[in-house]
C-alpha cells in the first residue's frame, strides 16, 4: 500500500488528538466532511494493523486509541509515501545520460503521453538550468555530476529505512519506481560491502542517517563506474584536501575505491573525501582538535544566546562538543549535499522543543554572519536537538532504571530522549545509547526493555517505539499520568493583560506589522523589533495548524507584553491557515528572572488540543475581546 499526501496529513492530525471533530479536521485538510469520512474509513483499516483504533462515535466525532503506536506508523508510512510525478521524472532523468523522448518517459513511468506532456512544461520551467529540451532529440538532465548525484540521493533518501537498505530499495522498486532496471544486485551488494568497510574507520563514526545517504551515493557511483560514462565531478576547493583534523583519511580512500571498484580518478577521490567529511558524525577521533578550531565561533554563539535568552551554557562541555562537530561538518558541507527536510518531524520538533528551536535560530544567525552560510531547516533541527539536550540536562533530576535507547538521529538526539525519560520517570537507569548499527553488535544488552526510534526486526526484550520528538502520548506507554508543563502565574498575568487586536490584514507580514504597532506606540519595543520578528519568520515559520506564535529579539524589548491578533478571516501563514496569532514580546530582563517563560508559553500554546480550542473560540461570532480573554484564560488553565 502507498500513502498519499492526504493520508500523511490525516495520520499527523489523528496523532495529536484523542477525540477528533470531523468538521474541524475537514477544514484543516480542505475537503468536505463526507469525503473525509470515506477516506478515514479506508485509512482506519491500515491503522488497525498497527494497533491504532479509529472509532466513529457520532456523525461529527471519532475516537482515536493507541497513540503510542503512531511512532511505528510514521516509520512505516514515510517510506510508503506516494511518489509524485515530478520526482519520478527527475529520478528517471538522472539515471539516463542521453536524451529521452516524451513517449519513452511516459512508457517508463507508466503514464499516458498526454499526462506526461501536461506536467513536463511546468517541471522544466521549475528547473531551467538542470533540464535541457532539444527538438528532434527529447529531454535530458544537463546539470553536473555533483548535482546529478545529489538529486538521486535527495529523492531516494526518505524511502530508505531499517537495518537492510537493499530490502528498503526492493520495496521502493515495488511501490514507486523500477529502480532495479538500473541497478544490479551485484552493485547493491558491492555498495553494502563498501559501507561495512566505512563503518570500521578509525577517524570517525557516521550517524545512521549519514550511512543511509552514503549508501545511496556509493550505489550511484558503482553504476557510474560500471558504465561507459567518463564524466567527472566538479573539483572541490583545495582547503578540503588540506584539512589536518583527519590526517591519513585521504590516503586511505584510493585502496578502498579499488577494493569495491569505485571511480578512482583524482576528481573522484577528492569528491569522496569531501563527501566523508561533510556527512554528520557521532564519534570523532580528533574531537579535541575540532573543538579547538571551533572554540571561538561556539563561544560567540553561546554568548549571543545568553544575551538574548538569558540561558548560560558556557560550561556545558557536552553541548560545546556536540555543537563543535556539528557546525564544523555543516561549514564543510556548505550548500552541497542537500537533504529534504522531514516536514512532519519539523512540525513535531517545533511543538515539543520550542526553546531549543529558538536557540538554533539564534545560532544560525551567527553562523550566517561568521561564515556567510544560510542554514536550511534540516540543519536547524539538528542544532535544536543539541540545544534541547542541554536544556534537558539543566532540568535533569531523575533516578535510574534499566533502559537502552536505540536512536538513528545520533548521540545528541539520544541524550534528549535519555534526559526526558530520566527526568519524568522515577527509578530509571539508561544503561546505554546506541545507533541501530551499534545495537546489532550487542551480545548481552543490560536492560529490561528497549526504547527505539527505528524499526528493530528481532530483539529479546520488549520494544517501545517512539519518535524523535517523544510527545507525551508516547511516554504513556512507559508511565501513565505524565502531566504537561503547567502555566505559571506570570504567564497567566500576561494573558490577562494582553493587548487584543482585530486583524483585517490579509497576509502574514501585514498582520505582524499591525501587531507590533501598539508595542511601538507604548515604547514597549524598539524600532528594530519589527524587523527581528520578520527575519525570524523568514528563517522558519512560527505557524502551527491554526495559530501562529511570532516573536523577535528580546534585546529589543523594553517591557514584556503579549499581543493577540484575532483574524477577521484566516490568513495564509506559510502553509497554515491562521485564525489567531500570539506575539509574545519578552524582554531580556524578564528572561533572566524567568528563563523558561518563553518555553512554557510556546509549549502550552502548541498543544494540539489547546490550539483546537482557541480556533473554536475565535470562530464564535460577535465575541467581545474581554470575553475572549477570559475564555482563553480558562483554556490555558
Amino acid at each position: 500500500m502507498r500513502f498519499t499526501r492526504r493520508d500523511m496529513k490525516m495520520i499527523e492530525y489523528l496523532r495529536d488528538y484523542e477525540v477528533v471533530e470531523l468538521k474541524a479536521m475537514s477544514e484543516y485538510l480542505g475537503v468536505s466532511v463526507k469525503t473525509l469520512k470515506n477516506q478515514l474509513k479506508e485509512l482506519s483499516e491500515t491503522l488497525k494493523e498497527f494497533g491504532v483504533d479509529v472509532q466513529f462515535v457520532s456523525s461529527n466525532q471519532i475516537l482515536v486509541k493507541g497513540h503510542e503506536k503512531f511512532a511505528e506508523v510514521m516509520s512505516v508510512s514515510i517510506p510508503r509515501f506516494e511518489m509524485e510525478f515530478e520526482r519520478r521524472f527527475l529520478l528517471l532523468l538522472v539515471l539516463h545520460d542521453n536524451f529521452l523522448t516524451i513517449q519513452e518517459i511516459a512508457d517508463e513511468l507508466l503514464v499516458s503521453k498526454s499526462y506526461a506532456e501536461k506536467h513536463l512544461a511546468a517541471i522544466m520551467k521549475k528547473y531551467p538550468e538542470d533540464i535541457q529540451a532539444q527538438r528532434h532529440y527529447g529531454i535530458r538532465y544537463a546539470a553536473s555530476q555533483n548535482k546529478r548525484r545529489e538529486v538521486f540521493v535527495k529523492i531516494l533518501f526518505p524511502y530508505l529505512f531499517g537495518e537492510d537498505y537493499i530490502v528498503a530499495l526492493e520495496q521502493f522498486d515495488n511501490l514507486h519506481f523500477p529502480l532495479f532496471h538500473y541497478f544490479t544486485k551485484e552493485q547493491m551488494f558491492r555498495t553494502r560491502g563498501a559501507i561495512q568497510a566505512l563503518q570500521r574507520l578509525e577517524w570517525f563514526q557516521l550517524t545512521d542517517e549519514s550511512l543511509q545517504q552514503l549508501f545511496l551515493y556509493i550505489l550511484f557511483l558503482t553504476r557510474h563506474a560500471d558504465s561507459e560514462n567518463t564524466e567527472k565531478p566538479v573539483a572541490v576547493q583545495e582547503d578540503f584536501i588540506n584539512t589536518q583534523e583527519f590526517d591519513g583519511l585521504y590516503e586511505w580512500i584510493p585502496g578502498w575505491c579499488q577494493e569495491f571498484r569505485l571511480p578512482d580518478s583524482k576528481e573522484e577521490l577528492r569528491y569522496m573525501y569531501t563527501l566523508l567529511l561533510s556527512l554528520r558524525k557521532q564519534k570523532i577521533a580528533c574531537q579535541d582538535q575540532i573543538m579547538d578550531k571551533m572554540r571561538h565561533p561556539i563561544k560567540e554563539i553561546l554568548k549571543g544566546i545568553s544575551e538574548r535568552l538569558s540561558a548560560d551554557f558556557s560550561e556545558d562541555e557536552d553541548l560545546i562538543e556536540g555543537l563543535s562537530s556539528h557546525i564544523y561538518t555543516t561549514i564543510l558541507r556548505g550548500n552541497h549535499l542537500d537533504v529534504e527536510t522531514d516536514e512532519y518531524m519539523l512540525k513535531s520538533m517545533k511543538r515539543q522543543y520550542p526553546f531549543g528551536f529558538e536557540m538554533a535560530a539564534i545560532a544560525a544567525d551567527y553562523i550566517a554572519d561568521i561564515y556567510n552560510l544560510s542554514m536550511k531547516e534540516n540543519d536547524l533541527i539538528y542544532l535544536a536537538i543539541h540545544f534541547q539536550a542541554a536544556i534537558e540536562r539543566m532540568k535533569d533530576a531523575g533516578e535510574k532504571t534499566k533502559i537502552i535507547i536505540v536512536c538513528h538521529f545520533g548521540a545528541a538526539a539520544a541524550r534528549i530522549i535519555r534526559s526526558k525519560i530520566e527526568r519524568k520517570l522515577v527509578g530509571v537507569e539508561v544503561t546505554g545509547m546506541y545507533s541501530l548499527q551499534e545495537f546489532k553488535q550487542l551480545k548481552n544488552p543490560d536492560c529490561d526493555y528497549i526504547v527505539t526510534t527505528e524499526r528493530i526486526l528481532k530483539a529479546d526484550f520488549p520494544i517501545i517505539y517512539i519518535s524523535m520528538a517523544l510527545p507525551e502520548r508516547e511516554m504513556q506507554k512507559i508511565k501513565e499520568g505524565i502531566k504537561e508543563i503547567q502555566v505559571n502565574h506570570l504567564l497567566e498575568l500576561n494573558i490577562l493583560e494582553a493587548i487584543i487586536l482585530p486583524i483585517e490584514e490579509k497576509n502574514m507580514e501585514s498582520a505582524v506589522k499591525a501587531m507590533v504597532q501598539p508595542l511601538l506606540e507604548e515604547d514597549f519595543v524598539t524600532e528594530e523589533y519589527l524587523q527581528s520578528v520578520l527575519e525570524r519568520e523568514e528563517m522558519s515559520s512560527t505557524s502551527l495548524n491554526h495559530i501562529a506564535l511570532p516573536h523577535g529579539n528580546p534585546a529589543m524589548v523594553q517591557n514584556t507584553r503579549l499581543v493577540i491578533g484575532r483574524m477577521n478571516h484566516p490568513i495564509l501563514w506559510d502553509d497554515s491557515k491562521v485564525s489567531c496569532a500570539f506575539l509574545f514580546a519578552v524582554s531580556s530582563e524578564m528572561l533572566k528572572e524567568k528563563p523558561m517563560l518563553f518555553n512554557t508559553f510556546y509549549r502550552t500554546m502548541a498543544d494540539p488540543e489547546v490550539e483546537e480550542s482557541i480556533k473554536k473560540l475565535q470562530m464564535e461570532k460577535n465575541l467581545p475581546d474581554e470575553v475572549f480573554r477570559q475564555k482563553l484564560f480558562q483554556i490555558l488553565r
